[in-house]
């Protein structure tokens, strides 16, 4: 889970609105991160400027 307690992964135009209900809620919200839609399967992690990339060759 990534340290988190949980992920929502939806469209960036909607993340306010989800921001706005788990506030209302009690639950503290923050916008961690985004997912790029990638030629080849692969993830890349971006963390205090080192890059890890993991995918098959």
């Amino acid at each position: 889970n990534m340290g988190h307690r949980m992920e929502v992964y939806l469209k960036e135009n909607d993340a306010q609105t989800m921001i706005d209900i788990a506030t209302s809620l009690g639950v503290d919200t923050k916008i961690v991160g985004r997912v790029e839609e990638s030629a080849q399967p692969k993830l890349s992690v971006h963390h205090r400027g080192e890059v890890l990339e993991y995918g098959r060759n």
